[in-house]
């Protein structure tokens, strides 16, 4: 018996060195990303779907870009430690999600740090947080946000951010509602869901395993096989979705849950910070070809009004000036999010837009 298990283990060890090895190889001729999936940098968090690890550093990759992504003291993207009460220049929090946090951009040339870059007067804290929607932020700045005492609110909407919240969402850490009669209705949040986090192997896992595991080649080669099968196990299940068939299910429904959320967040803003809301530049928005995102935009920008700043004209003029004007626009060939130029783009066009109003 000692002898079998001692093959066992024997065995065992070898075939990790073959696989680190072969890993290493794989990420040397660039046929495996040099980093881990974005995944990792999210902590389910009960009372605003998701939120970050603190005091942490990740390498990340895809097949179309790579980056070094830190997160400070209070989980939020920034090199730097900040001191809640100490606060030497007026406070702009950037609230949004994947497209403003921005995580497929190192430190540094990410969209937070150059509007850092640009607005120096000002203290920048980007509260951004991927798979989250208006409904998920909103109880973000209720229960984080708000505390650093902010002056300016700088709000980045999605097309996705029109249904994120509405129930049909299959993500199980959303906050969702629901239309019944003629009242919106949050639907209580998945308790087994954020439960099962709780449990000690989840959070061994999420809290200290992972940490270990990122410095593993094959760890990465074993993430990017996990995430290549999700994702065509995903794009399986929509190719069998007649095409736009899902596109407008509800849709009125959706437009009045997301007119239920715009009023509560506005609502929410009790320290008389100003509100300033801006459009991402998603490539769908860009293109000359029309898309149901299109049409969520249209929406989102009647429901909110004179409020509303949209980029896309100047983002559109700007690519036709470089000779860029054509996929992926601001964003990777792999990738829908800001790239080094969409980054760059959108920090100077909202510096210019703040300072001159």
């Amino acid at each position: 018996m000692k002898k079998f298990f001692l093959d066992i283990t024997i065995f065992a060890v070898i075939t990790f060195i073959l696989i680190e090895i072969s890993s290493i190889i794989l990420i040397k001729l660039k046929f495996l990303p040099n980093g881990i999936t974005p995944s990792v940098t999210l902590v389910p968090n009960k009372e605003f779907g998701f939120w970050h690890h603190k005091k942490r550093s990740f390498k990340l990759a895809s097949p179309c870009w790579n980056s070094k992504v830190t997160y400070n003291n209070y989980g939020l993207r920034n090199t730097k430690d900040i001191d809640l009460e100490k606060k030497n220049k007026k406070r702009i929090g950037i609230i949004g999600d994947s497209m403003s946090e921005n995580i497929e951009v190192s430190d540094g040339k990410d969209f937070g740090s150059l509007l850092q870059l640009s607005l120096t007067d000002y203290e920048i804290l980007n509260f951004s947080t991927r798979s989250t929607g208006l409904g998920d932020q909103l109880e973000l700045y209720k229960g984080f946000s708000k505390n650093f005492n902010l002056d300016y609110i700088f709000l980045f909407i999605s097309d996705n951010d029109f249904e994120d919240n509405y129930y049909l969402n299959a993500r199980p850490s959303q906050i969702k509602y629901k239309l019944e009669g003629n009242t919106v209705e949050r639907i209580p949040v998945n308790l087994e869901f954020f439960e099962n986090q709780k449990k000690f192997i989840n959070k061994l896992k999420k809290e200290k395993i992972i940490f270990v595991k990122e410095k593993l080649n094959s760890f990465i080669l074993y993430s990017h096989i996990v995430s290549y099968v999700k994702y065509n196990i995903y794009k399986k299940k929509i190719n069998k979705v007649p095409q736009n068939q899902d596109d407008f299910i509800d849709y009125d429904k959706k437009k009045l849950v997301y007119s239920h959320l715009v009023n509560k967040f506005k609502n929410s803003l009790t320290n008389n910070e100003e509100l300033y809301v801006f459009v991402n530049l998603r490539p769908k928005i860009l293109s000359p070809e029309f898309y149901p995102e299109k049409q969520n935009i249209k929406e989102m920008k009647n429901i909110w009004g004179n409020e509303i700043i949209d980029p896309s004209e100047d983002g559109i003029n700007y690519l036709k000036k470089i000779n860029k004007y054509n996929e992926p626009y601001f964003s990777f060939v792999c990738d829908g999010h800001y790239s080094e130029l969409g980054a760059k783009f959108m920090a100077n066009y909202v510096t210019d837009y703040f300072l001159k109003n």
